[in-house]
């Protein structure tokens, strides 16, 4: 913020006033040269006499009290031995030859006839003398008053008490101090020097030393680099071989690393380097002392309570602040940059066996998210911000690790992730271990470890809890604080101390403190929740040395076997060994359904945890177990000390430990949020551009100050203050203003954020991708009914199931996953609404081997399931085998979809119309499955369970087609429909059929009624385009959408719907890129398939996914903005999250962004328009006139006005309704460079307007202000005149009116009025305002020194001054009240400002006049925006 100069108090620089243009009272309105003014309320100076009866009359000492007596200052004391005598100016009697007294003071002020400012005190002298009878009333200025001047050998009667000026101490820089200070600084840098060539000598051979090595254990099988000891069972995986740095490659960089690579180099500590480590900070807190001193002596706090008693004089102080104040930004600037590698640099780097220290350096990834085209602008500062990042390495994070020791092996611990030193490959690698990629093979290690292999690895993996490190707040602050904004900030300060602004300085410093507080609390507060989310540790039971016992899960290692209980939290990643468990999986997957995890099968089954096959045997740390087969585990367990076996039962559930800390989901979620990925928008883009800008323009002004201000010492401090008025340090806080008051709106909706620079992001977003089933639909299927196959004909569709036949009701009453738990079931909503459809229920049956649930109908008949394979995506299906108890037969049935089926089962069992009926049923929204049974007769059931799947699943025949209906939740149309309302494409991306998905789409809206669907299938290896509603074949699709898109019409008559296969042809063609924006509907996708058409869609433009977060987790994270519809509160799935489970969540979110993005676009304008119409405006005018506005004015403006408006313009509220548009996410686009220099323009026009009318004022001419004439010691008085009156008044309406100026933006935020903090603030500001423009003399306009004066001065004006109160005015008039309808007119003219900034912005900027434009420009130049069909 803009400080006007403080000119020094006492033996001060003088400033004279020489506006370029124009002189001083030269002239009036008519152009006649101005009268010579006669100049009152001047003081005069003392009298001294030979005789105290020598003084005048009226200056005579009047008779003293008794007991008192009259001394040489023309008082009355008790005793005369320690008065002093003025008139001796501090010499002693015996250097005069007359020894004189000094009369009385005279209090009254005098007035001088045709004031000159050259011969002021000689016309001061000869009017007092005159006042006081010592020259005639008649005498003429230059006539001989009699009274001679100040002189040691004067003999006159009288003189006047003119000391001659003392010798102004001067610093010759030799002093005691100064040396002092040279000696530190050499010494400082010879030790620096001495200590660098010290360094390079040890470090000659480093360069060899340093090692590249992956972050990421490797995923084939390295039994070599195993280590020193080959584990019994489990192969240690590491990291791939550390990559030698070539011997004669000595400036190997992390800039040259491999994405996922790192450099390690490791340091050990040197005596000598912790010297100068110490000295280094110990000179960071001397500059900032010593900048501290100099400002203390300014105000005589450092050597004798006399100001500049250390450094002599004004003029010396300036320079050496100056001075040290660039030093100690150099200093400071240095520091900030090297902090990460500061301490390392005072170490020696060795080898990493020999290490203290480790650091290790990485390039830190930035995903850049823009729209359209950059300006070339933008893409020029971008490309040479790029080339200084890789010259100079910024993109490259460098953190030091200690290097620990357990036995002989070391270690380091980056990231919350374990390296340990591998000798053989000589560098740190982090470890995993494979205990198989077969259930087989994973059951083999039921035994658990020893505890010697426990401990190995525990060595090698690290302890089984993420630490994460809050600092304390003292700490926090100070980590805050040491930060290149807050650099800028306490070095502003510094100036504004100084130069004796220390109110607004101490107003903005506790701004500033009280900002940091703010920030530093929330984010510790943050950083506990991620602490508490990470730090989970209980007790659990482990087999080790083949005995239970009780262990801290932070002891956990891949390998162990666990006891499960009902109720306990897992705290690994693992694999069911034995028994079921039902878990909660909501924090993980933001999925409420409780999910059913199935032991191990003892067969050669692949196991992948990644794969969606594998899941239904896998649990995830971070999950809760609901329900687990068996809780009791009898007598309480032995010690890890004693290893004494437990006489109990064996636990009926047990897991087997995969992975642990952050090789786990939940760890590397931690991960990604102690150490999140960077993200940079558009804003950020463009902020460099922005900053760079201002820069240079705060640069053109300072120039003009330095001019303007006579090029010496004290313009330089003018000048730094317009630089920091150009660019107000608020401007980086004012981008973030608007998201964090949109993530607390959204968190009132009942939807959390996470990351919140998205919110910004959801304000561009144009593509809305949606799941299908329990997003768009209602999660859960109703079940609808049953058509059987008989003969390979289908009979009618049957609701009530009792008319099935024995074969359909087992059927259905057993192929499923439900289970019941607590008399719930729970399970896939599907399988559970099939189940309670048929009546039955189930009986879990322990006690019998082969049967796993026993099923008992509603007339008794039982059922026995003797084996259940789960559904896999790969598969599309899931089978069982059961043996029904009456007739002993054991029965198969195959349930899947009606594709899969089909190709599965026999082939005389198909109907011909098979895929007729079951696409009718589609069309009708109908969820179809197909059932397929087959008859194995009587068996043996061991036999049956040792059976592989293809096997048990060969030879079965269709019996039925199983019918659920998905309805759609009933505000889905409404919300469709308000997203294309708001120029945002609909997509579905669903794992179910294309044909339900076509008919969901077209209930909904995504699809017109009259649309054509066109669906996209392989078959017989080719793509073919077929009509949903005829089923012709169409030939040519390019043809269809080439019509389609010359019709011009946002709404597409045909709309092209794919399936997976289909998809991935596309995609293997290269032709998906064409064909993506015309496709509406992708079905029969998979998780990997949807992540696939997310990212292709985020090429095209910013692109959102929705969806229920389960099979859509991957795409949610993947996509620009991702929101999925959990009832867990900031669910880790995406950056967003509902507890709403409707789609209104994302119109709501996108209006959120919407308004979010442009409050921040408001705030940014706000203050750029604060940076012109402070630094350009009223800077450079007030520097031209040599005026200064007064300090209330600035106090005003910095200490309340910004603060406050920038805060009520981020309270504008959102928009009802999505607007058909996007607010610019542009900082130097041109609409916002028309926002910002239209009202520059306008305000320029106006101030400039207004201070010519103020020169054709007859009152004013010849009154002009003339710094010659002014005391500027007094620089808080410099605002005393009319110049400094207009200028206050003008850029005060000025800058309240661009806060409601930027309050528009009614598309994206409600109406102004709305916004009801802002329109009270901007009332009553501008209400403040005018009172003091239109106001008489009053206490309150005469606290902004604004038509005020001195009291008498009032007083002769006509105008009541009882309770006016102020310091004397500082100009010849001794006040600065204009006439009233000067001020009414002058009101008017900024009341038309404010109108004419307001109408800019509304008509022309936001308004029809910007539309056309646009328009104009778009149809001769193109739209950079790829354009589709909504």
């Amino acid at each position: 913020m803009m400080r006007y100069l403080v000119l020094v108090t006492g033996l001060a620089s003088v400033a004279y006033a020489f506006p370029a243009f124009n002189v001083p009272n030269s002239v009036n309105v008519d152009g006649d040269t101005c009268p010579v003014m006669d100049r009152s309320g001047l003081m005069c100076p003392v009298l001294c006499v030979r005789d105290f009866n020598n003084c005048p009359d009226l200056i005579q000492p009047s008779e003293c009290p008794a007991g008192e007596q009259l001394c040489d200052d023309g008082a009355c004391y008790d005793s005369c031995d320690d008065v002093e005598n003025p008139c001796l100016c501090g010499m002693s009697a015996s250097d005069f030859d007359v020894l004189y007294k000094a009369c009385p003071s005279y209090s009254t002020s005098v007035t001088v006839k045709q004031y000159n400012p050259s011969t002021k005190q000689e016309q001061i002298e000869f009017a007092c003398a005159q006042t006081w009878g010592l020259v005639s009333r008649n005498a003429t200025f230059g006539s001989d008053t009699s009274v001679a001047l100040w002189a040691t050998n004067e003999t006159a009667t009288t003189m006047w008490n003119e000391c001659p000026l003392a010798a102004e101490p001067k610093l010759s820089f030799t002093e005691t101090v100064c040396l002092a200070f040279y000696g530190i600084i050499g010494a400082e840098v010879l030790l620096y020097l001495l200590w660098h060539a010290y360094k390079s000598i040890r470090e000659r051979h480093a360069a060899q030393m340093r090692r590249v090595c992956s972050q990421l254990p490797k995923t084939q099988v390295s039994p070599s680099v195993a280590s020193d000891k080959q584990y019994e069972k489990g192969v240690v995986q590491s990291g791939p071989s550390s990559i030698d740095v070539p011997m004669s490659d000595a400036t190997v960089s992390a800039s040259q690393l491999p994405a996922g690579s790192m450099l390690l180099r490791g340091y050990k500590n040197d005596i000598a380097g912790l010297f100068m480590y110490g000295l280094t900070l110990l000179s960071t807190a001397g500059w900032i002392a010593l900048l501290m001193i100099i400002v203390l002596d300014y105000y005589g706090k450092v050597k004798g309570g006399v100001a500049y008693g250390l450094l002599a004089n004004s003029n010396d102080s300036m320079s050496v602040f100056i001075f040290v104040w660039h030093l100690a930004a150099i200093w400071l600037i240095a520091m900030l940059a090297c902090k990460r590698r500061l301490r390392n640099y005072f170490r020696i780097e060795c080898s990493l066996p020999q290490a203290r220290v480790v650091q290790v350096e990485e390039r830190q990834e930035e995903v850049i998210m823009t729209e359209g085209r950059q300006n070339r602008l933008t893409q020029l500062v971008t490309k040479a911000y790029n080339a200084v990042v890789l010259k100079f390495g910024l993109n490259i994070v460098a953190e030091s690790c200690a290097t620990q020791h357990i036995g002989a092996n070391q270690f380091i611990e980056y990231r919350c992730t374990r390296y340990v030193f591998i000798e053989k490959a000589g560098s740190f690698e982090c470890h995993a271990f494979v205990l198989g990629e077969t259930h087989r093979s994973l059951l083999d290690c039921h035994n658990g470890l020893t505890s010697a292999e426990a401990d190995a690895r525990l060595t090698r993996v690290g302890e089984n809890f993420i630490r994460v490190y809050v600092p304390s707040f003292p700490v926090g602050l100070l980590q805050e604080l040491f930060s290149y904004t807050y650099l800028y900030q306490m070095m502003c300060l510094f100036v504004w101390f100084y130069f004796n602004y220390f109110k607004l300085a101490l107003v903005q410093l506790c701004v500033i403190l009280i900002s940091a507080f703010i920030k530093v609390f929330i984010r510790l507060r943050s950083e506990r929740r991620v602490k508490m989310l990470a730090e989970r540790r209980n007790q659990c039971r482990v087999r080790r040395n083949g005995v239970w016992v009780d262990l801290d899960t932070a002891d956990l290692v891949p390998g162990d076997v666990v006891a499960v209980e009902a109720n306990m939290e897992v705290m690994c990643d693992g694999c069911v060994l034995r028994g079921e468990v039902v878990v909660d999986e909501s924090s993980l997957t933001g999925e409420a359904m409780p999910v059913r995890k199935l032991p191990l099968k003892n067969e050669a089954i692949a196991y992948d945890p990644q794969n969606s096959a594998s899941k239904a045997y896998s649990v995830y740390a971070g999950t809760r177990v609901l329900q687990c087969t068996g809780s009791s585990y009898g007598s309480a367990p032995t010690s890890l000390d004693t290893m004494v076996p437990v006489d109990s039962a064996e636990p009926q559930t047990q897991i087997l430990v995969l992975r642990t800390r952050t090789a786990t989901d939940k760890g590397k979620l931690i991960q990604r949020i102690l150490f999140p990925i960077r993200y940079s928008f558009v804003l950020d883009e463009q902020l460099r551009v922005s900053i760079l800008a201002l820069l240079a323009y705060g640069g053109v002004v300072f120039g003009l100050s330095i001019w303007l201000m006579g090029a010496d010492r004290t313009s330089w401090y003018y000048g730094l203050f317009v630089v920091s008025q150009a660019f107000p340090p608020l401007l980086p806080a004012a981008l973030v203003i608007g998201q964090s008051v949109a993530a607390d709106r959204l968190r009132r909706q009942q939807i959390f954020c996470i990351d919140l620079p998205r919110i910004n992001l959801c304000g561009k977003v144009r593509l809305m991708l949606f799941d299908k089933t329990g997003t768009l639909t209602h999660s859960g299927m109703q079940f609808y009914s049953v058509q059987e196959i008989a003969n390979t004909t289908f009979g009618d569709a049957e609701q009530n199931i009792e008319k099935l036949s024995d074969q359909i009701q087992i059927g259905l009453a057993s192929c499923h996953a439900a289970t019941e738990i607590d008399q719930q079931l729970i399970g896939n909503p599907v399988d559970v609404e099939q189940f309670q459809a048929t009546g039955w229920r189930i009986e879990n049956n322990r006690e019998d081997a082969h049967s796993l649930d026993t099923l008992i109908a509603p007339d008794h008949r039982t059922v026995h399931v003797v084996r259940r394979f789960e559904f896999e995506h790969a598969r599309q299906s899931m089978s069982v085998a059961v043996q029904d108890a009456a007739t002993r037969h054991v029965h198969v049935f195959v349930k899947g979809s009606f594709e899969r089926i089909k190709k599965i089962a026999r082939v005389d069992s198909v109907p011909a119309d098979y895929d007729a009926v079951t696409a009718a049923w589609a069309k009708q929204g109908c969820y179809v499955l197909a059932l397929a049974h087959r008859d194995l007769g009587e068996m043996d059931l061991g036999s049956v369970s040792r059976m592989p799947r293809a096997q048990l699943e060969a030879g079965c025949s269709l019996v039925s087609l199983l019918l659920f209906r998905n309805t759609l939740k009933e505000d889905t149309p409404q919300a469709i429909a308000e997203l294309r309302g708001g120029d945002t494409r609909s997509v579905m991306v669903t794992g179910d059929t294309a044909l339900t998905a076509a008919y969901i789409a077209r209930e909904c809206g995504m699809v017109d009624a009259t649309a054509r669907v066109v669906l996209g299938t392989i078959e017989d290896d080719a793509l073919i385009w077929r009509d949903t509603a005829t089923d012709k074949v169409v030939d040519d699709i390019n043809a269809e959408i080439c019509a389609v898109t010359a019709q011009d019409s946002q709404v597409s008559q045909v709309e092209l719907a794919v399936t997976e296969a289909a998809f991935n042809w596309l995609i293997k063609s290269g032709q998906i890129r064409h064909l993506l924006l015309h496709i509406r509907i992708f079905a029969r996708m998979t998780p990997q398939g949807k992540i696939t058409c997310v990212n292709l869609h985020m090429e095209r433009a910013v692109t959102a996914m929705c969806g229920d977060g389960g099979n859509d987790t991957g795409a949610l994270r993947a996509a620009h903005v991702g929101i999925a519809l959990s009832e867990a509160e900031a669910s880790i799935v995406s950056p967003f999250s509902s507890a709403n489970p409707s789609i209104m969540s994302c119109v709501t979110l996108l209006r959120e962004g919407r308004a979010g993005l442009a409050t921040t676009l408001a705030a940014y304008k706000f203050l750029v328009n604060y940076a012109v119409v402070m630094a350009l405006l009223l800077e450079v005018t007030q520097f031209y006139f040599s005026v200064i506005v007064p300090e209330a004015v600035w106090i005003m403006v910095d200490g309340f006005t910004t603060s406050i408006m920038i805060l009520s313009i981020t309270q504008a509220q959102t928009a009802k309704k999505l607007a058909p548009s996007r607010p610019t996410g542009q900082l130097i686009g041109a609409h916002t460079l028309a926002s910002i220099w239209g009202q520059a323009a306008i305000n320029i026009a106006f101030l400039y307007g207004s201070i010519g009318l103020l020169f054709a004022q007859s009152w004013f001419r010849c009154n002009e202000f003339d710094s010659s004439d002014i005391d500027t010691s007094l620089w808080w008085l410099l605002g005393d005149n009319y110049e400094a009156e207009v200028i206050s008044i003008v850029c005060l309406f000025q800058f309240i009116n661009a806060a409601g100026v930027y309050n528009f933006g009614y598309r994206y935020r409600r109406v102004w009025a709305t916004n009801y903090l802002l329109v009270l603030m901007y009332s009553a500001f501008l209400a403040v305002v005018s009172a003091i423009a239109l106001a008489d003399p009053n206490r309150f306009g005469c606290v902004f020194r604004i038509n005020c004066g001195n009291t008498q001065t009032v007083r002769d004006l006509g105008y009541s001054a009882s309770t006016v109160h102020i310091s004397e005015y500082n100009n010849p008039l001794g006040h600065n009240v204009m006439p009233r309808q000067f001020r009414w007119t002058l009101w008017a003219m900024c009341v038309v400002n404010a109108v004419v900034c307001l109408a800019y912005e509304k008509l022309v900027v936001l308004g029809p006049v910007g539309r056309r434009v646009k328009a104009w420009w778009v149809a001769k130049h193109g739209d950079s925006k790829i354009q589709f069909k909504l």
